[in-house]
């Protein structure tokens, strides 16, 4: 981060809040595209995330789009204070959410809370803007039916560009064609619905109130279904937060099975961004096929 960064960022909250004094900046991890802090003066604290203009052409514009939506379709986020950007760098300024602790009644609550963003609905699958997914350009192109919306703007984008830097191999491609025939009569049929699009444990936050605030958006109108099955990637969460879900909206008879089908996407999109240790899960996923 460049020297007169922060006082630019500084002066500009201050601005915003009425704040007079210097803020105390800690660097706090949970990223591995952003660099992110916890600034404070006295009892006044916020999140501030920075980057360069040659990773996020727009600045963080499609993550505050991003977080609006969120907020528009019923889910709780973090209030946005300014975004910007000075010189060759670009930054967000965040309210800071003090964490509790993820209690039964949290993972409770967190599933209610999907549950109403995932009613929340569109007539088509998609979004008027792109957006990103990390730091990978996300397509949104509106489609009427969910699964060439998943192959066109999803799959397709993420298995050429693997191709291209040599992370798939000319049999994997033929593989990931003929899975595009047969994810028709795999998905079920649902209406467009609003997702956060990146739903892993570390892009929400427990707040004091035991409620979930929802950070790192990839929004679009899609199929629910892809946002419970991110939860399982990297572990799962709370048992009480599945049941409850699906006592209160059930899932189509044998989601299961789909999983690995919709989680195809997060693993291309970390073979892109992280290498060839993703490999062999998205193999095994597509070699049926």
């Amino acid at each position: 981060m460049g020297t007169n960064l922060p006082y630019y960022i500084e002066n500009k909250i201050n601005q915003q809040v009425g704040n007079t004094s210097r803020f105390n900046w800690q660097l706090i991890g949970g990223g591995s595209i952003n660099n992110t802090y916890k600034i404070s003066s006295g009892d006044v604290s916020f999140f501030v995330k920075t980057n360069t203009q040659s990773v996020f052409k727009n600045g963080f514009k499609e993550e505050v789009l991003g977080l609006d939506f969120l907020n528009e379709n019923s889910a709780l986020t973090p209030k946005i204070i300014i975004e910007g950007r000075f010189e060759e760098h670009i930054f967000l300024v965040l309210e800071w959410i003090d964490q509790g602790s993820k209690t039964t009644n949290f993972w409770k609550n967190l599933a209610l809370q999907l549950v109403d963003l995932h009613k929340q609905r569109n007539h088509e699958f998609g979004l008027n803007y792109d957006n990103y997914m990390g730091k990978l350009h996300q397509k949104n192109i509106f489609f009427d039916d969910f699964s060439t919306f998943f192959i066109e703007n999803r799959l397709k984008p993420q298995v050429e560009l693997a191709f291209n830097n040599g992370l798939l191999k000319s049999k994997n491609r033929i593989q990931f064609e003929n899975l595009y025939k047969e994810l028709p009569s795999i998905f079920p049929l649902e209406k467009p619905c609003a997702v956060h699009g990146d739903l892993w444990s570390g892009n929400f936050i427990s707040n004091k109130n035991e409620m979930a605030v929802f950070i790192d958006p990839a929004v679009y109108y899609g199929h629910r279904e892809i946002d419970v099955a991110m939860t399982y990637l990297f572990g799962g969460f709370s048992a009480e937060f599945y049941k409850v879900y699906e006592e209160v909206y059930p899932l189509e008879a044998g989601f299961k099975n789909r999983i690995a089908m919709y989680n195809l996407y997060p693993l291309l999109i970390h073979l892109n961004l992280f290498g060839s240790s993703y490999y062999n899960e998205i193999e095994t996923i597509i070699s049926k096929f």
